[in-house]
């Protein structure tokens, strides 16, 4: 989430106009770095609003919203709302807009090992759910498109990460998982993307870089920045690690295959990520938008720990 087009409080109230909705208050939603969002408080309660910012077709943008309505009822996501015209979906200024129930809790600033038994039974549900089925678009979590963009003669970063991060991608880039277990992953399954309650997980949310893909990434994700990005002691980080999977296991049995390149997964996942941010605030240089900025730094140790 954050915020690349600036909305006024006449723009909010004519795009409520078309949920039968009257505007309270709204401010801008900095956390995470791909759409723009807004917290609305409205007549009949809070809600999220969402433009998108991806290079994607209408129609693709939609596949998400379709899929997180049927979703909803096998775990706890982000539900779009209706407009007066029983549509997912509106465009404002050229550009798709979704309003989301918005679900009252707090995102994961602390994980714990219940908030670990919690995500691996519901990615468990969802990738039982979703097994086979097809999301099939762009994503911008995307290993090779930041690769292929960035410069690293040129770029402006720690010679000791360009090193780092050049060895781990000639490691995996030519890892094929297209014989896995394929289905709808999240894609982006970060902390702050789960909303807690008393400690219980109350959603999943943003889904916009769901797409299909290999199960094992989702569990990758989980893996690199729930668990490793903590810098744990060896025997939590296995304890948490082997929990995780434990949990999983208990909605969707791994395959030996799966299991065999997981490790490589790990990596690809971090690595992506890393690349991402680089590509977003260095060759981007994304600095001026209201967005939290997320430093690649932070992550280049789940890469040098391997």
């Amino acid at each position: 989430m954050a915020v690349y087009t600036t909305l006024t409080q006449k723009d909010i109230e004519y795009i409520l106009q078309e949920y039968n909705l009257m505007l309270n208050s709204f401010s801008e939603i900095k956390s995470g770095i791909l759409n723009t969002n807004y917290f609305l408080s409205t007549n009949k309660g809070k809600y999220v609003l969402r433009i998108f910012e991806g290079e994607r077709t209408f129609e693709d943008e939609n596949l998400e919203l379709e899929f997180l309505i049927k979703l909803n009822t096998v775990i706890p996501c982000c539900l779009p709302l209706k407009t007066k015209q029983n549509k997912n979906f509106l465009v404002f200024k050229d550009k798709m807009v979704a309003l989301f129930y918005f679900i009252e809790g707090q995102p994961i600033t602390k994980v714990n090992i219940e908030n670990i038994k919690q995500i691996a039974c519901y990615l468990g549900k969802l990738h039982s759910y979703s097994f086979g089925k097809r999301l099939d678009r762009k994503s911008r979590i995307d290993l090779n498109f930041y690769y292929n963009n960035i410069d690293f003669s040129k770029i402006d970063i720690d010679m000791r990460h360009k090193e780092i991060i050049l060895t781990a991608y000639n490691r995996i880039k030519d890892i094929d998982y297209n014989h896995l277990p394929f289905g709808v992953i999240h894609n982006d399954i970060f902390p702050d993307n789960v909303f807690i309650d008393n400690n219980n997980i109350v959603g999943i949310l943003d889904f916009n870089e769901a797409q299909t893909g290999p199960f094992i990434f989702d569990l990758a994700i989980v893996i690199n920045y729930w668990i490793k990005i903590y810098n744990l002691d060896k025997a939590k980080e296995t304890l948490f690690i082997d929990t995780f999977l434990l949990e999983y296991e208990k909605q969707r049995i791994l395959t030996k295959e799966e299991k065999l390149l997981l490790p490589v997964a790990i990596i690809n996942m971090a690595l992506v990520f890393i690349l991402l941010r680089i590509y977003k605030f260095h060759i981007e240089k994304k600095h001026n938008i209201f967005i939290e900025n997320k430093c690649y730094s932070e992550l280049i140790h789940l890469l040098s720990t391997h």
